[in-house]
């Protein structure tokens, strides 16, 4: 956990109905203002600044205990170096800034989960990093030598050293049950409906079930696929709770497309469950789906015909009320995406799909002129 010194000054909770930040200087951020909906989209080239948009707002909810408003940015801003764990001067012109339009006691900020986008190494590697830490905090004990443990002791940004907490406390997570598992037990087992297992955890050790062949394989053996999705199902299934806020960096990880798809349903369902959702993509199937659940939001005389050709349900629609998209911008700006009844206007990945097409295009056309001759 971050030490920061003004959790031990006198506080109140925060309850908010619409929360907006303002992001300057912030790793590759100059200027950003990010208002959370229901469901908040942020796309971008890489090196564009999403993830930093992402761990600082991430930082802000995981420390949501705060005095005073007015005092709170500035005591946030000086607490960046901790969440990312670089040097002060990185931010030394940083500014983040909230602004909350109500505040009513007792109800506090929603509590944030995070799936960062180095969660297949986490689970692959973290009983080793463990194993390996462990020997050199015995051996440089044994020598007291203090600043070379120190020095060697691997620190990460926040939001990873969260992940890495959760999986290794894999064995108490599971003794508990989120409330879906009542109110919507669809969901806890999505996951492993779409890939065609089952995860599970038996003598601490995670296992993955072939639901067709019923082989069971230690988890390192699995996909990557499979083993990138495991922590959104323990918390799915032990650990969510309503008005929680999940982060999930390109939940496309390793995903086909088809599955891609799938997940852009997951994170609508789970709004209308009652979870915040909070992505970064470079994904255009999953934008695309996105579109076409914000359609369904329309009347028009088809509507359930299509739904029920494919499968769609009243959980699976996105209202436009719900949904803040961005595109990160190489000059280091976030521009928010306006949505119509045909879905977001710009996607981010406009430009990429229509030189992509003249491409094919010119191509084929020189392929029949070749052949015609």
């Amino acid at each position: 956990m971050v030490a920061v010194s003004f959790l031990q000054i006198y506080y109140f909770s925060l309850f908010y109905t619409i929360m907006n930040f303002e992001l300057k200087n912030i790793g590759a951020i100059k200027q950003a203002k990010i208002e959370l909906g229901e469901l908040t989209v942020i796309c971008g080239k890489n090196n564009t600044g999403k993830t930093y948009i992402t761990y600082s707002i991430y930082g802000f909810l995981y420390n949501s205990l705060f005095m005073a408003v007015e005092e709170l940015n500035e005591l946030y801003t000086k607490q960046l170096k901790d969440i990312f764990n670089v040097n002060a001067e990185e931010f030394s012109n940083a500014k983040f800034n909230i602004d909350i339009d109500s505040i009513k006691h007792p109800d506090s900020l929603p509590s944030p989960f995070i799936i960062s986008a180095e969660r297949t190494g986490i689970q692959l590697f973290q009983k080793e990093l463990d194993k390996n830490k462990n020997e050199l905090i015995k051996t440089l004990t044994k020598t007291r030598n203090l600043d070379l443990l120190e020095q060697n002791i691997a620190r990460f940004a926040l939001p990873i050293e969260e992940n890495i907490n959760f999986v290794r406390d894999s064995d108490n997570v599971i003794k508990s049950n989120s409330f879906l598992k009542q109110e919507y037990p669809e969901l806890i087992t999505y996951i492993e409906d779409m890939l065609g297992v089952k995860y599970e955890i038996i003598d601490g050790r995670k296992v993955i079930i072939d639901k067709t062949t019923n082989r069971v394989l230690p988890h390192y053996m699995s996909s990557t696929s499979v083993r990138a999705l495991f922590d959104l199902h323990m918390w799915l299934k032990h650990k969510a709770k309503k008005g929680d806020i999940l982060f999930i960096d390109e939940p496309e990880l390793n995903l086909h497309p088809e599955n891609q798809v799938k997940i852009a349903r997951l994170l609508v369902k789970l709004i209308n469950a009652g979870i915040k959702v909070f992505v970064t993509t470079h994904s255009d199937y999953i934008i695309k789906e996105l579109n076409n659940l914000l359609m369904f939001a329309n009347d028009f005389p088809e509507k359930s015909d299509i739904m029920n050709q494919y499968d769609y349900t009243q959980n699976d629609i996105l209202k436009a009320k719900d949904l803040r998209a961005y595109i990160t911008h190489s000059n280091g700006t976030a521009l928010p995406v306006e949505t119509d009844e045909y879905g977001m206007i710009q996607s981010g990945f406009d430009e990429a799909i229509v030189q992509t097409n003249e491409i094919s295009n010119q191509i084929i056309s020189a392929i029949d002129n070749l052949l015609e001759s």
